[in-house]
């Protein structure tokens, strides 16, 4: 395969090779907690690793604070569904990076984790595939070891318009206010290719965009993980810091949780 060369999005994220929008131009909200949940021991996975900015920084903050690894360690794992995704980051990573491909549900990688952080993809699953996945999260985390999970909500502007409003948030907010009182109530999704028809985001093209994006809220996914025997550290809702001020609503645009995996005595 030749290695691919990501294309950058005006807002300084780079558009995925998998037609699911961008890779965020920041790391996540939740890299510290991912990170610092390191035992030494099992890796740090991220699930929907796209070009790797989270997996670089991982590795260098694990060099800096643990030093150099031994010659065969694994202390990153990064898992992506998009062969060009892992082909760049392999070419990029440092040895104590290793890739595998994964996609959830139905194939997430053989691994005893540390810590799993599954950022900005939980919005393209469907409900009951969420549960499933967190039940594999469960399974693959050792005793104590933490989940970071990231996800737009249903207040996130996509592209605010000139009165401020945005047909994504607007669609998005009203398909989850109408089915509250289930487990999921984005889980029908919203298409975000037929609502941008004729408008660009961060000046990407529409085939670009996702056909299927499940608004959640922190509640949603708290509820989720308390259901598959998780704890709940963290439960937050603020905008991405990889997003532009523009796309600012009402503090509430992306949900943040951070659950463990409780320690049987």
């Amino acid at each position: 395969m030749d290695l691919p060369t990501p294309h950058a999005t005006s807002n300084g994220g780079r558009m995925t090779n998998n037609k699911k929008g961008m890779e965020m131009s920041t790391t996540s909200p939740l890299f510290d907690e991912w990170v610092q949940a390191f035992d030494g021991i099992h890796p740090l996975v991220d699930i929907g690793c796209a070009w790797g900015k989270n997996v670089f920084e991982a590795a260098k903050v694990l060099a800096n604070t643990r030093g150099p690894p031994a010659a065969t360690a694994v202390r990153v794992m990064a898992c992506d569904c998009d062969e060009a995704h892992l082909a760049y980051t392999r070419a990029h990573a440092p040895p104590d990076v290793a890739t595998a491909f994964a996609r959830v549900p139905d194939a997430p990688p053989a691994v005893t984790a540390s810590s799993i952080l599954i950022g900005e993809v939980l919005h393209f699953v469907e409900g009951h595939a969420i549960d499933k996945t967190l039940a594999w999260a469960h399974d693959a985390l050792v005793p104590g070891g933490v989940l970071c999970l990231t996800a737009g909500t249903p207040w996130a502007k996509f592209v605010p318009g000139a009165s401020g409003m945005c047909p994504i948030q607007a669609v998005a907010q009203s398909l989850w206010e109408a089915n509250q009182g289930k487990d999921w109530p984005g889980s029908q999704g919203v298409n975000h290719q037929e609502l941008m028809a004729g408008a660009s985001l961060f000046n990407m093209p529409n085939d670009q965009l996702p056909t299927y994006l499940h608004p959640i809220a922190a509640e949603d996914l708290s509820r989720a993980c308390e259901r598959a025997g998780f704890e709940v550290l963290l439960k937050r809702e603020q905008i991405h810091p990889g997003w532009p001020p523009a796309s600012a609503n009402n503090g509430r645009e992306n949900a943040q949780v951070v659950a463990r995996k409780v320690v049987r005595a």
